[in-house]
């Protein structure tokens, strides 16, 4: 089951009606509603202490039979993680973030670091903003070439990692955790291969 979680953050440049019609389920964690309400869209669920939604979403969905899960507003949880709950319990297995991403660092390395949980529970998910795709695997990865993009791969954990298909490309090598061999690299194949041998990688495609 793939689910779409939309978050509050910015989503400038993203196409969010291809990725709402690729989704089995759209879940918003509290103010990302907007995003939905704004391209006539509508979501699952929302989630969340209900402080950043504005009362003109919260009424009109409300009335559309959107279903609201309220929290209080001092929880041990953000939004987001709360909505990605929800999602595990209704089955999903792909997760794909939009508006997880911006100028609070905090929230947003939070999330990305969520990845590595869900890997973990052996669900794909991923994070796309306007300049970046992030991904996480600790096995194999396939990544098409798309031009003027970087691709980078980043150790989690110390990890040996074959890349093939790649500017660099690399035969088990150490990926140490903390060490920035893996940053910048470019696919110079039609489509390129990323083998974690060991360890779990971030796999982040990015744009200037």
């Amino acid at each position: 089951m793939k689910v779409l979680i939309v978050s509050n953050g910015d989503l400038k440049d993203i196409d969010l009606a291809k990725y709402y019609h690729d989704a089995d389920m759209v879940i918003c964690a509290d103010g990302g509603a907007r995003h939905l309400y704004n391209e006539d869209l509508m979501p699952d669920i929302i989630v969340g202490d209900l402080d950043s939604i504005d009362n003109k979403t919260f009424e009109d969905f409300q009335e559309q039979g959107v279903q609201f899960i309220k929290y209080p507003s001092h929880k041990d949880k953000t939004d987001t993680e709360l909505a990605i709950e929800y999602a595990i319990d209704y089955g999903a297995n792909d997760i794909v973030f939009l508006g997880v991403t911006g100028s609070r660092l905090d929230h947003s390395l939070a999330n990305i670091l969520i990845l590595y949980r869900l890997a973990n529970q052996n669900i794909n998910a991923s994070i796309i903003d306007s300049h970046n795709e992030v991904f996480i695997t600790k096995d194999m990865f396939k990544i098409d070439n798309k031009p003027d993009h970087f691709v980078s791969v980043i150790p989690l954990t110390d990890s040996k990692v074959t890349l093939k298909g790649f500017k660099y490309d690399t035969h088990s090598v150490d990926f140490k955790l903390g060490t920035t061999l893996g940053v910048s690299n470019e696919v110079k194949d039609k489509e390129a291969l990323i083998k974690v041998e060991s360890g779990i990688c971030l796999v982040i495609r990015s744009r200037d």
